[in-house]
């Protein structure tokens, strides 16, 4: 009999950090996306759309160094205390 499949030892951190990011990601980008449409209700102008893409960059930057971080966590053990 084959022995029973076993899931990592960290799977159930993983998954949380993964709903984190993924919440993240969510509240990011309806941020936008309520920050363009309050520009747009009074007309839409270049500097509305420059405003709008360094919104949407400096987010985008902050999910990807949030999953790099989680990752990295993820695979990296835990300082150990002045080691």
């Amino acid at each position: 009999m084959a022995d029973k499949p076993q899931l990592p030892p960290n799977f159930k951190d993983t998954v949380e950090d993964t709903r984190n990011l993924v919440n993240l990601f969510i509240g990011r980008l309806a941020g936008v996306a309520g920050n363009a449409g309050n520009k747009w209700i009074d007309g839409f102008t270049k500097t509305d759309v420059s405003e709008v893409v360094d919104d949407l960059n400096a987010k985008f930057k902050s999910q990807v160094l949030d999953a790099w971080s989680t990752a990295e966590d993820n695979v990296k053990p835990p300082n150990s205390g002045g080691n």
